[in-house]
């Protein structure tokens, strides 16, 4: 599967582009009010700037008419401020700003849609008429509400992708193929995540005028499209709301009585992708080993950089995440000496996604061209000891890309470095289970089996 080429230069700015036709500003309209009425889904986000926010204003209802008819999901939209909006998801799901003016959050603004969102929230950016200002103040709206986690753009294996419709390329509007501001046939949306969570998007061009199937040329999506990619954004957000509500939770059960002081203890490795899926999974994955072979263990992970020099403190390191991801020289020569040296690498394909696998086979082809990575023999004691791993069970997610087997051969596969084990990667997701949070779009081990599985690497790796 191909990656999404880098954005285009021409959208960087408006500077020197020609002004885009806007819809007129509507009217003042009565609403009618005939209870009983669906659930809340959508909030739209008012501002004192009708002009703004309020140029499409039947984007919503349109779009949720349309999944009503093809998908039978049942919603309605409000219309609120930031101030209005509560912090609790499940009054206000998902909030929806669209417009094409620059803006900037106040700092209360922020830290209410922090709270939002760490409760479980989504928040929706849409760039009307695929407005350059708009698009770039919703980039640094995303990273002032969440500065520790990166702003990138969707590959085509974010499960956003194929929530309901499989979307692999989109139609844009004339007007866009015309002014060249898009390169690509793939859709562009960025997004911010939390834990394994993608909870800010921004539609990089316009998705509203497809909703009401208003033909005012644009920068944006052909209608088809533009409700495809609704239809999927509305249905991976309500399948992963559970999800955001039990983050918090996990990571208090991991925590919960943990030893401090202990002599394993986990380097989870950062990088410039996203790198912190599931930051409950180590510490409960560590719990489990100490109630199975009795070592003790550090409950903490500590976050380590490749390019520092206390990554030698760390006698095995964590790698993980969503998407590709490319290190430095630096940072490769620094794990080759670690690696060397005796350390351990465990590595996992975040949610089993297909990019990350491809970036990190790549990653470890240069770092050790003469100790590929080979797949584990199924006599090998690491599918064996403590536990008996010889088979596991499935999600649905790698379910059904097996033919709908609910049982596979566990995937492992390991470097080696003068006969020691240097490196194990699994290129299924084994960290949803071990943190035993909802993960619906997980393609990996069903929680009993990754957990086995990775007792068995920590075992491993500690004794070989």
């Amino acid at each position: 599967m191909q990656k999404p080429k880098p954005p285009p230069a021409q959208v960087s700015s408006s500077e020197g582009m020609p002004p885009l036709p806007y819809p007129v500003v509507p009217q003042k309209r009565q609403e009618r009010k005939n209870p009983p009425q669906p659930p809340v889904l959508l909030t739209k986000i008012r501002t004192g700037d009708p002009e703004d926010w309020a140029r499409t204003p039947g984007d919503l209802k349109k779009l949720l008419e349309w999944m009503s008819g093809e998908m039978g999901a049942s919603f309605t939209s409000n219309i609120k401020t930031w101030a209005q909006i509560s912090t609790n998801p499940r009054e206000n799901p998902v909030l929806y700003r669209s417009g094409y003016k620059p803006f900037k959050l106040e700092p209360a603004e922020i830290a209410r849609l922090r709270e939002y969102l760490r409760n479980g929230g989504t928040v929706i950016f849409n760039a009307l008429v695929g407005h350059p200002h708009f698009y770039q103040s919703a980039c640094e709206a995303a990273q002032q509400i969440l500065p520790e986690s990166p702003l990138y753009r969707l590959r085509l294996d974010h499960p956003l992708f194929r929530s309901y419709h499989e979307i692999k390329e989109v139609k844009y509007r004339e007007r866009a193929i015309r002014d060249g501001v898009v390169s690509d046939a793939y859709p562009w949306i960025d997004g911010v995540d939390i834990d394994n969570r993608t909870a800010i998007l921004i539609s990089r061009f316009d998705i509203a005028m497809g909703w009401e199937k208003n033909r005012y040329d644009s920068w944006g999506y052909e209608d088809a499209d533009a409700r495809r990619l609704g239809a999927n954004i509305l249905s991976y957000v309500t399948a992963m709301q559970e999800a955001g509500r039990s983050a918090g939770k996990s990571v208090e059960l991991a925590d919960a009585g943990g030893s401090k002081a202990g002599s394993l203890h986990i380097g989870w490795v950062a990088h410039a992708g996203p790198w912190k899926t599931r930051p409950a999974a180590i510490p409960m994955l560590l719990r489990k080993f100490n109630e199975s072979t009795g070592a003790p263990v550090s409950f903490e992970w500590r976050e380590v950089l490749l390019s520092d020099a206390s990554l030698f403190e760390t006698p095995m390191l964590y790698l993980t995440g969503t998407t590709d991801f490319a290190l430095s020289e630096g940072e490769r020569a620094n794990l080759r000496q670690f690696l060397i040296k005796g350390g351990v690498l465990f590595a996992e394909a975040g949610d089993g996604r297909a990019s990350f696998d491809t970036a990190f086979r790549t990653e470890m082809a240069r770092l050790l061209p003469d100790h590929p990575l080979l797949p584990v023999a199924s006599s090998a004691p690491l599918l064996h000891q403590p536990n008996e791993v010889s088979t596991v069970k499935v999600r649905p997610a790698l379910a059904a890309q097996l033919d709908n087997r609910n049982t596979t051969t566990p995937e492992l596969l390991v470097s080696e470095i003068n006969g020691a084990t240097a490196v194990i990667y699994c290129p299924r997701d084994l960290s949803a289970g071990w943190e035993q949070a909802p993960a619906p779009y997980a393609i990996g081990y069903d929680a009993a089996d990754s957990t086995a599985l990775g007792v068995n690497i920590l075992f491993h790796a500690l004794v070989r």
